[in-house]
C-alpha cells in the first residue's frame, strides 16, 4: 500500500541519516566549526558556496547580474572567475538556509556533505524498491551506492559526493514508464538537471546513461514506434538542454578566451 511504502521511505531515510552520522564521524559533532578531508578542495568549495550565496542575494536585489555572477571574487580582475571550477549553485542553495540563519559557511558546507550520503542511499532505495519490489532488497543497494568505497575517497570533493541525484533520475523515469504519468517524467527531469548542474563530471558521464535506459525500457515496452513516447522523451530532452545551457554557455565562453 501507498502507506506502507510511506513508512519504509521514512525508516529507509532516517536509517541512512544514521548511518551517515556513524560513517562520517566526527563530522556531525563538530558541524560548525570541522572540515571534512583536508583544508584545500573543501575550503575552495566552501568559498564557492558563500560566493554563491552572496551572488543569489544580490541579484534577488537587483544589484548583480546573472553574468556578473560568473565573476568571482577572485583572481581579480580576471572576469569568469567562477568558470575555472565548478560552480557548486544547487549545492549553494541546499545550504542557503543555514548559510543565511547563521552566516557561518562551515556549517552549511556540512550539512551539503552529509546529505550527499543520506540522500543518495535514498535516491537508490527507491530506485531499486521500484525495480524489485523489496524494500530490503532495495535498503541494502541504498547501503551500497551511498557507502561505495570510491566515495569514502573523495570526501574533499564535494562535486564528486554530489551524485544523489542520478538515482532519482532513474527512478522517476521508470515510475513514467510504469504509469505514463508525466509528474514522475518531470521529477526524473528536474533530478538530471540539478545532477548536472552539480558537478559537469556526472553531466557528462550520465548522459549517455540516461539516453541508454531511455532506448532499453521503450525497447523491451515495445514502445520504439510509439509516437507520444517520442514526443515526451523529446520535450524531456529539450527542457534538460535549456535549464542547463545558461550555466554552460559562461564555460564555453572561458575556453574561447583564456584558451
Amino acid at each position: 500500500s501507498f502507506r506502507g511504502h510511506g513508512g519504509q521511505t521514512l525508516a529507509a531515510g532516517l536509517g541512512y541519516i544514521a548511518l551517515t552520522v556513524v560513517m562520517t564521524w566526527p563530522i556531525a559533532g563538530g558541524l560548525t566549526h570541522d572540515v571534512p578531508a583536508d583544508l584545500g578542495d573543501a575550503l575552495l568549495s566552501m568559498w564557492l558556496l558563500a560566493w554563491d550565496a552572496e551572488a543569489l542575494l544580490a541579484m534577488a536585489n537587483g544589484a548583480m547580474s546573472f553574468g556578473d555572477f560568473w565573476n568571482g571574487n577572485i583572481f581579480h580582475p580576471t572576469p569568469l572567475s567562477l568558470t575555472f571550477s565548478e560552480h557548486l549553485l544547487p549545492q549553494a542553495l541546499q545550504g542557503l538556509p543555514a548559510y543565511l540563519a547563521t552566516g557561518n559557511v562551515v556549517l552549511a558546507y556540512n550539512l551539503v556533505f552529509l546529505a550527499t550520503f543520506a540522500l543518495s542511499g535514498l535516491g537508490m532505495f527507491l530506485l531499486v524498491r521500484e525495480l524489485t519490489g523489496s524494500g530490503r532488497v532495495a535498503f541494502v543497494a541504498g547501503l551500497f551506492y551511498a557507502f561505495v568505497p570510491y566515495r569514502l575517497g573523495q570526501l574533499a570533493h564535494l562535486h564528486t559526493l554530489s551524485s544523489q541525484w542520478m538515482p532519482f533520475a532513474l527512478f522517476g523515469l521508470r515510475r513514467y514508464f510504469d504509469t505514463g504519468r508525466v509528474t514522475p517524467l518531470a521529477g526524473g527531469v528536474a533530478a538530471f538537471v540539478v545532477q548536472g548542474l552539480s558537478t559537469g563530471y556526472y553531466l557528462f558521464y550520465f548522459a549517455p546513461v540516461v539516453a541508454g535506459y531511455v532506448l532499453w525500457e521503450m525497447t523491451v515496452r515495445g514502445r520504439l514506434r510509439h509516437r507520444t513516447t517520442w514526443l515526451a522523451m523529446a520535450a524531456a530532452g529539450g527542457a534538460s538542454v535549456g535549464a542547463m545551457l545558461p550555466f554552460l554557455l559562461p564555460y564555453l565562453e572561458a575556453k574561447t578566451t583564456f584558451g
